[in-house]
């Protein structure tokens, strides 16, 4: 496919992944799982949120990378890996020297030991060394970049990802699949068991956020984006017909997701999995989610928002330096504003409003100079 004028939807669907996303920080410190600060008000609607997003956020955002990277890879040529390298790892690594460690300063600072922010900084490189992650390269991209763990991880993965997807833009998928498809559009639901096997066989080996099993089935969701794009005017209509399905899909497997949180043996599957048949009922609706929310959202989006306003393309290049931004604004405002305001969904309301006017604020500065629209992963 050509694809010669832009997809509208495709920019929105965008700001809503990256919406989600900062949303879905704003609210850690009110659940009762593990983050860099934590509010003393917790809330069980916090916890519902965090585990019905975290199961296809990240898969959708991937599905979008997938988009993106077939657009990048027809519109730069062989500047493709270069642009891949200036919009993906000059940014991850400036902010995780410049902007990710006053996360880390402010989580101590919130547990109790008296220290200055010269003094953290000055054990900081020796505390990071000192993690025992060994050769597992994506726990140390989280260790050192912490949010922003999701650019590099892109930019290897595109790397392991390129014949393949060089061979899918030069000779697209086999007509005799389409046929297939368009006949018993119900096939391509099947497209979720990879995401499934994975999950089963590896998440005991790589159970860490992030790691292995995580990286390869965000993968699946890379590869399927980059599909659905190349082949958009035949794809797009199958989706309609499964939209519903997907929905259906979608709202079963994160209600059975959420109830497992119920039950301890369950509970433990999830978070702590090990070889057994709790796993493996565990891993399948996991896997449903991430493959039917966001293809659900892609078809709903298509029909829904593909069209253009004026502030949409502002939205739209804005999304990286504010994701590149948000979550060291969300823990230094939000260590304040737990620390002097006592109720929660003030806190709450005030960390959002914060963050989304001080990342707005730096977006405008940003981009009005060459240097920082530079580091910032930007184009000129």
């Amino acid at each position: 496919m050509e694809q010669k004028e832009r997809i509208y939807y495709l920019d929105w669907l965008r700001i809503l992944a990256f919406g989600i996303l900062i949303l879905f920080h704003c609210w850690q410190p009110f659940n009762n799982f593990e983050w860099l600060i934590k509010s003393d008000t917790k809330s069980l609607v916090a916890d519902i949120l965090t585990v019905f997003f975290h199961t296809w956020r990240l898969y959708l955002i991937f599905f979008i990378s997938g988009i993106g990277t077939w657009i990048a890879l027809n519109s730069n040529g062989s500047s493709f890996l270069n642009n891949r390298l200036l919009r993906l790892i000059v940014p991850f690594v400036f902010a995780s020297i410049v902007i990710v460690p006053c996360q880390y300063f402010y989580q101590m600072l919130q547990k109790g030991p008296d220290i200055t922010f010269l003094n953290f900084m000055s054990n900081y490189p020796k505390s990071v060394i000192n993690k025992g992650y060994k050769f597992d390269i994506f726990l140390w991209i989280l260790e050192i970049g912490i949010h922003l763990w999701y650019l590099p991880s892109l930019f290897i993965m595109t790397l392991i990802t390129l014949p393949l997807l060089k061979r899918i833009n030069a000779k697209g998928i086999s007509e005799a699949f389409f046929l297939r498809l368009a006949k018993y559009p119900k096939l391509a639901l099947l497209f979720a068991f990879p995401i499934i096997i994975l999950l089963i066989v590896l998440k005991p080996i790589f159970p860490e956020y992030t790691s292995v099993t995580d990286f390869l089935t965000y993968m699946c969701s890379f590869i399927y984006g980059f599909i659905f794009i190349k082949e958009h005017s035949r794809l797009l209509p199958i989706l309609y017909k499964n939209k519903n399905i997907l929905l259906a899909i979608g709202i079963l497997s994160s209600l059975i997701i959420i109830a497992f949180l119920l039950d301890e043996k369950f509970r433990n599957a999830a978070f702590n999995p090990k070889y057994n048949i709790y796993h493996v009922i565990v891993s399948i609706p996991l896997g449903l989610s991430a493959f039917s929310w966001p293809l659900y959202f892609v078809s709903l989006f298509a029909q829904k928002f593909n069209f253009n306003i004026k502030i949409l393309a502002t939205l739209n290049r804005s999304i990286l330096p504010v994701y590149i931004l948000h979550q060291s604004i969300i823990v230094v405002i939000g260590y304040y504003i737990i620390k002097y305001i006592g109720n929660g969904f003030i806190q709450f309301i005030l960390i959002v409003i914060s963050t989304t006017i001080i990342s707005l604020t730096l977006y405008w500065f940003i981009k009005n100079f060459r240097t920082t629209r530079f580091l910032f992963g930007m184009k000129n």
